[in-house]
């Protein structure tokens, strides 16, 4: 459409209108994009300079998809977005059905709920990670407060490979949900009222208005918030660096965190191309199946 409307004679002023916006593009999105492609098919190895940049063809893709790490790393990804944005969700939804009837001072609740997203992830990494610390943490503190200071001693949470993960998750959810409230509650303010009074008449419950109205009605919604999460998740990295720098051992190691490890660890410039394409065209997947999705709830 914006192709036809540039070489269009008659809208030939659009053009001066969108050469900002279509640089912006080309500047930001583009040129990097392309570089990385181009990049991820050749062998740059930063610490032999000498070598110099060599192309290789599908090489890093041969490895990347036949290493055993890729998969593990994939497989650890998909539990951080799986875990993180159920999570954001059902606890968005409940508070975005709270805030749904409007009380006094509702909108200084909606402004202090927002607070934890305002924070940059670095600042928030660092929060949880002194929360969760096993000696001045608030929440090792808790805990031997009510007599489980001894399960905290034996098994801390961030160096445990089994509690680290769902840690992350947490600090995750704790910046987020607010994201998912909004998205959430601005879908409950725009739902029609003739469904929720014709319920009424007819005796419906409290439950009932929530699980045969709102629900269907804010699929939509929940589907965008879904979307919007599942594809920043996929991208995870700094709360992973600040709170565990992927350890214990690899346990939580996402493929964003792999791709940094090659490229500013390895130095393997190529292969860290090539892992982040992959990520992107993953993100482009999923984007098309939550869109299907979505156009399957609109019809």
């Amino acid at each position: 459409m914006v192709i036809t409307m540039i070489f269009n004679k008659k809208n030939y002023k659009n053009l001066f209108y969108l050469l900002p916006a279509l640089l912006f593009i080309i500047l930001i999105f583009l040129i990097p994009l392309s570089y990385s492609v181009v990049t991820s098919f050749t062998k740059w190895l930063l610490l032999l300079p000498n070598l110099g940049i060599k192309f290789i063809g599908i090489a890093n893709y041969v490895r990347l998809f036949t290493a055993s790490f890729t998969w593990q790393s994939l497989g650890i990804t998909f539990y951080f977005v799986i875990g993180a944005v159920s999570l954001e969700l059902v606890v968005g939804f409940i508070i975005a059905l709270a805030l749904n009837t409007e009380f006094k001072g509702w909108k200084i609740v909606q402004s202090i709920i927002l607070i934890p997203f305002m924070m940059a992830p670095v600042v928030v990494g660092f929060v949880w990670k002194f929360i969760l610390d096993d000696n001045f943490g608030l929440v090792p503190y808790v805990l031997r407060s009510i007599g489980l200071g001894g399960v905290i001693n034996t098994v801390p949470f961030l160096a445990n490979a089994n509690l680290a993960m769902p840690m992350i998750i947490i600090a995750d959810a704790w910046e987020y949900i607010p994201v998912e409230t909004l998205i959430i509650l601005a879908g409950l303010k725009s739902l029609p009222q003739e469904p929720y009074e014709a319920a009424e008449v007819d005796g419906a419950t409290s439950f009932q208005k929530l699980v045969y109205i709102t629900l269907p009605l804010l699929r939509p919604t929940i589907l965008v918030a879904v979307v919007i999460r599942t594809l920043t998740c996929l991208q995870i990295f700094d709360l992973i660096f600040v709170m565990t720098g992927g350890g214990p051992g690899t346990s939580t190691e996402t493929l964003s965190f792999y791709g940094y490890l090659e490229a500013f660890q390895s130095y393997n410039v190529g292969f860290s191309s090539a892992l982040n394409v992959f990520i992107l065209l993953l993100a482009m997947f999923l984007t098309v199946i939550y869109m299907k999705i979505i156009g399957g709830a609109n019809e």
